[in-house]
């Protein structure tokens, strides 16, 4: 029994190796930053979507937001690309987008003090907005199921006074 016990552990093991598959999500995505020879990067903030997760992480001057989804019900595999974009300090928000369809995020850093709230107009009129940081970074999510399309208009930053610091369109 021991020697079909250990067949079977060995079996297992020989299977996950190259299935892509992990016990959690933070092993599927240190694999997946090891696959890109990227990081370690510091999880910042973990947020649950549709069965998977967004992993907001600092590395260096990098920023990124990494998904792992949850497959076969107790497992977890990488999903996109974990390699996010390098900080522009020159800019007060710097950011980035991504996608798993019909799931979307924007998400960056506050790089100027004055900023205390962010703020996505999306094309369907709602709007979006985060005042509590996480360790300046931020992050917005949302489903759009608009021809693919990133479904947002603008970003913006603005001070304790509601004056926008920042904007930009997309």
């Amino acid at each position: 029994m021991i020697r079909n016990l250990l067949i079977m552990a060995v079996l297992l093991f020989l299977f996950f190796l190259p299935s892509g598959l992990y016990f959690s999500p933070m092993s599927a995505h240190k694999s997946s930053e090891r696959y890109y020879h990227y990081g370690p990067s510091e999880v910042v903030h973990i947020e649950d979507f549709a069965n998977s997760k967004y992993l907001l992480c600092k590395y260096d001057n990098m920023i990124s937001c990494n998904t792992v989804k949850s497959s076969f019900l107790l497992f977890w595999k990488s999903g996109n690309y974990p390699i996010g974009f390098e900080n522009d300090k020159t800019k007060p928000l710097a950011y980035s987008w991504g996608s798993s369809d019909p799931y979307w995020e924007v998400y960056g850093i506050v790089n100027d003090d004055r900023i205390k709230r962010v703020e996505i107009i999306l094309d369907d009129g709602r709007i979006l907005t985060q005042s509590e940081f996480y360790d300046d970074l931020f992050l917005f999510t949302w489903e759009s199921f608009d021809n693919h399309s990133l479904g947002s208009k603008n970003l913006k930053g603005y001070d304790s006074d509601n004056n926008v610091i920042y904007e930009v369109a997309f």
